[in-house]
């Protein structure tokens, strides 16, 4: 998944949903392999390693890098469109505005309290918090 987050082979910062832009930077050596959402078409990827183009090859939603070494940046960049859709819950009907996976808006809002007003999603600018990254050396096996 495209989120923030730290590991043993790689630190992952997300741009989404504010843009479709997603950087690696590798830790450890490998075949490099990054799940696409579905709602991306792979004709709109484009990956950059180290500032400079890559062409990749595909496997399913997969976008195949290739091999990538620690201290390799890896940039995926693809368009983030709003888009609407009408979903049924409990027999009532929703529309819900999406920015990549995320809602950032609901259709009713609510008696009591206003669900999915998030304006700041709409936005192209990320808000970014300063946060410590840990990486335990322990793996857990789910």
């Amino acid at each position: 998944m495209l989120l923030n987050r730290a590991s043993p082979w790689a630190d992952i910062d997300s741009y989404i949903p504010y843009q479709g832009r997603v950087e690696i930077k590798m830790k450890q050596s490998l075949d490099l392999a990054i799940r696409i959402p579905e709602w991306v078409t792979p004709q709109e990827v484009q990956v950059k390693v180290n500032a400079g183009d890559r062409i990749v090859g595909w496997d399913g939603r997969y976008v195949k890098v290739g091999a990538v070494g620690p201290g390799d940046v890896v940039a995926v960049f693809f368009p983030i469109n709003e888009r609407t859709d009408v979903v049924y819950v409990q027999k009532r009907k929703y529309t819900l505005v999406r920015r990549g996976n995320e809602v950032v808006e609901i259709y009713p809002r609510g008696s009591y309290y206003p669900f999915y007003r998030r304006d700041h999603y709409r936005s192209a600018e990320p808000r970014w918090r300063k946060v410590e990254r840990f990486v335990s050396s322990q793996q857990i096996d789910w």
